[in-house]
């Protein structure tokens, strides 16, 4: 089988993690499979890659935290950026012949890129099969709505994609009814549940202490992901640290990301170095590793960042980010009320507050584990909507965590 994966990637690292793992395991559970991603992310390269998968890297257009595209480096307008990142994308599937392609979140890619490859695509004798891959939340029902009919991302869907798979959790979420999917287009969808990573590839505690030249302290990871809008975070979160003390058993570990402004990063670094027990790292690839040796997470509201700690049955403080989509904030606020995660709101972060959910969640002993009530087979269930025609295809057994819901209180620290 041959795999084309496109995603975007304008903002932030959850993109291309979100579909490498997708493509890890299909490289990995499919026989024979030749997998192809597409992508601008900048830090694809940092990524690695097994066999059986390549990249064509394409120009990179960047989203700041307004939500406005800018071409990131090339001397070129945003209108021919896109049709030169449109011809490369028609020239690779036209040459490579995919069985399958899979779409991340937007049915007609960036700035629409995706159109002459989707009608080239439509017009073979044997159509590659098409399927858009949306994370459980995008923004407010209406606001996705409104901008989804603007768009005509329904007719697209209907005339261009054979399913849509939704990395969510229909109980959770149910995308498809809150966001008025037509019924022509409620038809293709097929609610995978939650993303979950291989326990395999998990380094040990052990392990990551060495990386810190830590011993036993009990460790708090604070991550922002790609860290361009984590500034807020990250300064108040060591401002505080740097006057409470919750005792010398424990360490902090700040992960701020590749795309924090260096500004900004040179003032962090500044206040970390005023700092005892603190490691700060820009980036790594092992962040599940350091998630799981970590007795608490802060994080903001990604999809991928909120769905590792919860596989890992983490105890979570989220700051979800509230602008210019309530995605985060929405995702955060429900799995609050399921009593999954305490949540403060950015408007309302301060000292005291970080103060009392640092202690109830250390000081938390917990009977039932929080990602209990989820269901993590997505990449199962992926696999076995490619797969379905395949001759001989056994699916491996899903990895699932306990059915039983979640039954201690949720904790909400914000208006």
């Amino acid at each position: 089988m041959k795999i084309v994966i496109y995603t975007h990637d304008t903002f932030g690292l959850g993109n291309i993690r979100r579909m490498l793992l997708i493509a890890e395991h299909l490289n990995h559970s499919i026989k024979d499979a030749s997998i192809l991603l597409i992508s601008s992310s900048p830090m694809l390269h940092a990524f690695r890659l097994g066999k059986g998968i390549d990249y064509i890297k394409l120009p990179t257009i960047s989203r700041n935290i307004q939500g406005e595209y800018q071409t990131r480096t090339l001397g070129m307008t945003l209108q021919d950026m896109v049709k030169m990142r449109a011809d490369l994308i028609l020239s690779a599937v036209r040459n490579f012949s995919p069985d399958v392609i899979l779409v991340d979140k937007k049915p007609l890619g960036l700035k629409r890129e995706l159109t002459a490859t989707l009608r080239f695509l439509k017009e073979q004798k044997a159509p590659t099969k098409v399927y858009l891959v949306l994370r459980d939340i995008l923004d407010r029902p209406d606001v996705t709505h409104r901008y989804w009919r603007k768009k005509g991302y329904f007719n697209v869907i209907e005339h261009y994609y054979n399913q849509v798979l939704i990395l969510g959790d229909k109980t959770v979420y149910d995308a498809a009814r809150l966001y008025h999917f037509p019924f022509a287009c409620q038809q293709l969808v097929h609610y995978c549940g939650y993303l979950r990573r291989s326990g395999e590839d998990l380094k040990d505690a052990q392990w990551v202490r060495k990386q810190l030249g830590i011993g036993k302290e009990k460790i708090i990871l604070l991550t922002t992901g790609g860290g361009a809008d984590g500034e807020r975070i990250l300064t108040h979160f060591l401002q505080f640290w740097r006057r409470h003390d919750l005792g010398r058993d424990v360490h902090a570990v700040v992960v701020h990301g590749p795309e924090l402004c260096p500004q900004t990063q040179q003032q962090i670094t500044s206040i970390a170095g005023q700092c005892r027990q603190v490691s700060l790292l820009e980036f790594t690839p092992h962040l599940p590793s350091f998630m799981n040796a970590a007795e608490v997470v802060i994080s903001m509201g990604g999809y991928n960042t909120l769905c590792e700690a919860l596989s890992l049955n983490k105890r979570i403080l989220c700051i979800p980010r509230v602008t210019p989509v309530s995605e985060q904030l929405i995702r955060a606020s429900r799995f609050a009320q399921l009593g999954m995660l305490q949540l403060v709101h950015p408007d309302e972060l301060t000292a005291r507050k970080l103060a009392t959910a640092l202690h109830q969640l250390l000081e938390e002993k917990q009977t039932i584990l929080p990602g209990a009530a989820l269901s993590f087979d997505a990449l199962e269930q992926i696999e076995k909507q490619l797969t379905k025609e395949l001759p001989n295809h056994k699916l491996p057994p899903p990895v699932r965590l306990a059915t039983q819901k979640a039954a201690f209180p949720a904790y909400r620290i914000s208006k």
